[in-house]
């Protein structure tokens, strides 16, 4: 009896991989249903996972099947669980380039964002405009010009020899910006903005920065459709079989809508890198899961930082619910040196990536 449940479980989970592996090549925009299977291979592996221990304790020689799952699939596993060891270090002549990407929360300037702690905008200010970091990718950005604690624009650039480039998604009837920012130590020579077919709040910018190597360097800064949910709608779903009727139909309305903008989105921003004369470095807010299509079409072009640097799990999320959804994406040319989640910093709900790269291959215009 237990064989056969352990065989029908073996033979679910074997299913339920190789559908959730096939849905993250499948846009949601073609076909939703795609997007929620993709979002569930997680557990997946889990299951599988837990099914060779499982295999090895009543028929030793029947964890072969799952166990070559495993192996086959070791690329997924490790979207959410690295062991990496750092690079050696690179030559001496090449180009060393610090970035923090991280959403802000529009500095908790909101009353409801900082009632427990009155100082924790002034905190949050302070820590990101007196980050060593040659480029600062921030998300949930917010300037206020006639503000001292709020003029991030001069806080985080003019006081710290930064250009800055921002792209408002808003700008209210005083002035007050809110969107994406990119800041940067080196020279901005181009900037601009990737379009989407269809209006939405969320956005992409670029900025074309010149290295001291005389090299190029692309870097984007993205916040890609959100995902509409807060944690506490998630648990007030799970409460009760009423709760879950009408909650859980909500939060599966706008994770459809998510779904279908996002693959909507990524397929734009793919266009404009694969445009791009430079290597690309691209971070961000990906408000989506690494099971994802988004991630998935990112994944075929660039490397990602957690993946090729990050140790142990990757979550970015800071909350309850173990999400990684915050991104670092970049282009061959560059070797990352160090990569790290912040989880001590805990200013907002996301906590901040911090990478280190150096550009190895000339990218200097003829």
């Amino acid at each position: 009896m237990r064989r056969k449940l352990l065989s029908f479980l073996t033979a679910l989970s074997t299913l339920w991989l190789l559908l959730g592996v096939a849905c993250q090549y499948i846009p949601p925009h073609a076909f939703w249903p795609a997007g929620f299977v993709a979002m569930s291979l997680p557990g997946a592996l889990l299951m599988n996972a837990v099914l060779v221990l499982m295999w090895l304790w009543v028929r030793p020689l029947w964890a072969v099947w799952p166990g070559l799952l495993v192996v086959l699939f070791w690329g997924q596993h490790t979207r959410y669980f690295t062991l990496n060891t750092p690079d050696a270090d690179p030559t001496p002549s090449a180009q060393r380039i610090q970035v923090l990407s991280y959403n802000v929360r529009v500095f908790n300037a909101y009353k409801h964002l900082h009632a427990q702690d009155p100082e924790l905008p002034e905190k949050e200010m302070t820590w990101v405009s007196e980050h060593p970091a040659d480029i600062l990718c921030l998300q949930e950005f917010y300037n206020e010009k006639g503000s001292s604690p709020f003029n991030s624009r001069k806080r985080v650039g003019k006081d710290q020899d930064r250009e800055v480039y921002s792209d408002n998604s808003l700008v209210n009837k005083n002035g007050d910006e809110f969107g994406l920012a990119i800041f940067s130590r080196f020279p901005i020579i181009d900037k601009g903005r990737v379009k989407f077919d269809r209006p939405t709040k969320n956005q992409v910018i670029f900025v074309d920065v010149k290295l001291p190597s005389q090299d190029t360097l692309r870097v984007y800064n993205m916040h890609l459709e959100s995902m509409a949910i807060e944690e506490r709608e998630v648990g007030e779903a799970v409460e009760s079989k009423d709760a879950f009727q009408t909650k859980g139909r909500s939060i599966a309305r706008r994770l459809k809508g998510g779904f279908i903008a996002r693959s909507h989105q990524v397929g734009k921003l793919l266009e404009h890198i694969q445009a791009s004369p430079y290597p690309v470095l691209l971070c961000g807010d990906l408000n989506d899961l690494p099971s994802s299509y988004t991630y998935q079409q990112l994944r075929k072009q660039l490397q990602n930082g957690f993946e090729e640097g990050g140790s142990g799990f990757g979550f970015t999320y800071n909350g309850k619910l173990p999400l990684r959804i915050d991104n670092h994406f970049f282009s061959p040319d560059l070797q990352l040196l160090q990569f790290d989640v912040l989880r001590n910093i805990t200013f907002t709900d996301h906590f901040p990536v911090e990478a280190t790269y150096v550009l190895e291959k000339s990218s200097a215009a003829e």
